[in-house]
């Protein structure tokens, strides 16, 4: 029987993010990224889309409208989007960004390394990479739940 573990069409659909670590690559301690509950969604979808967005769960709203520069400067690092297509090549999924929070990702080539544990539970890594909230160097390990469809009326 073949092995279907890293099959992409198992990632097809959408997942929540349960956890998110970083470790500097200086060798530092392994620590919550963004926060420890950390709340956002990943989406893989059939036509070769993606499209992520995670936010600090403990992230509180402006208390002016429009924000103030700091407000809004608070707001942008408590925040991690983008979106574009998606490819696999074994156990490495690729992102072609075509809008990210952080411009400077924009119209890159993005890679993890990924890892189905079971049927619902996606497990996301990163080689060396400069951490954008941080400017260290840092490896990333994300873990993602699938989400159920929502049943339509």
């Amino acid at each position: 029987m073949a092995d279907t573990t890293q099959d992409p069409k198992r990632l097809i659909g959408t997942w929540k993010q349960m956890a998110g670590y970083v470790r500097d690559a200086d060798g530092g301690q392994e620590r919550s990224n963004l926060s420890k509950a950390p709340n956002g969604f990943m989406s893989f979808m059939a036509d070769g889309r993606m499209v992520n967005l995670t936010v600090d769960s403990s992230r509180q709203a402006a208390e002016h409208n429009p924000p103030t520069e700091a407000e809004a400067a608070h707001l942008h690092r408590t925040l991690i989007g983008y979106a574009g297509t998606w490819r696999i090549d074994g156990n490495q999924v690729f992102y072609n960004l075509d809008v990210s929070w952080n411009q400077s990702w924009t119209g890159t080539e993005q890679m993890r390394y990924w890892r189905l544990e079971g049927a619902d539970t996606l497990h996301v890594s990163t080689a060396e990479m400069m951490n954008p909230l941080t400017g260290k160097m840092s490896i990333f390990r994300l873990v993602f739940e699938r989400v159920n469809p929502v049943a339509s009326s």
